[in-house]
């Protein structure tokens, strides 16, 4: 399964839940499609429904160095 988001269509594959129904995302895996690098590349648009009910927090993490 694929999910896509963003404006440039990020594209994560989604191992299919659990026994317990969870979903484990890793956005590190995410890869950009073809529409990211060009204008001339058609890349698939997200269904309306595509949402999360809950906030995503995440980002970069800076880990300290030594």
């Amino acid at each position: 399964m694929e999910h896509r988001t963003g404006a440039a269509n990020r594209s994560l594959a989604v191992a299919p839940p659990a026994a317990d129904g969870s979903v484990v995302l890793d956005f590190n895996r995410a890869a950009n499609l073809p529409c990211a690098y060009t204008d001339f590349a058609t890349c698939p648009l997200p269904p309306a429904g595509n949402r999360l009910p809950v906030a995503v927090q995440a980002g970069e993490q800076i880990y300290p160095r030594g």
